[in-house]
């Protein structure tokens, strides 16, 4: 009887452990695809930028972000609020920072759940944006989180 229960004890033992280990697979599975999904997501908002950034907005370009609204004269015919945040796949996304730097910028991105990215951007002169990088995903912080 001692021995039917030490290997009844043991079976039900390599059977939980198995069982946890299914349940940590999957839920790795499951963060996986969540990251992949949201590459995708910043991926997206960054070709909805490159498209918005085209005609009268190219000319902002060459401009780092922060100064789109204090020099209107720069660019008159274009709209700034058209580079600064959009929607796609039904899922906002908006500009955090755009830093141009010689033939490329930077490109900072946020989707509406938080998640970040930085693209790094290639550009042409007066033609606007040529090619787009992956994105590096930043995270969220934890105020986002909650």
């Amino acid at each position: 009887m001692p021995l039917a229960l030490g290997v009844s004890s043991l079976l039900l033992l390599g059977s939980a452990s198995i069982h946890t280990l299914s349940l940590q697979g999957r839920l790795r599975a499951a963060a996986h695809q969540q990251r992949v999904a949201g590459a995708d997501q910043l991926r997206s908002a960054a070709q909805a930028f490159a498209a918005a950034a085209q005609g009268p907005q190219a000319c902002l370009l060459p401009l780092p972000s922060a100064a789109w609204e204090a020099a209107p004269s720069a660019c008159p015919q274009a709209d700034p609020q058209l580079l600064t945040s959009g929607v796609v796949a039904g899922e906002p996304w908006r500009l955090i920072n755009w830093q141009p730097a010689a033939s490329r910028g930077t490109l900072l991105l946020a989707t509406g759940d938080g998640r970040k990215a930085q693209v790094l951007v290639h550009l042409v002169d007066g033609d606007g944006i040529t090619a787009l990088g992956e994105p590096q995903l930043l995270g969220r912080t934890a105020q986002e989180e909650a």
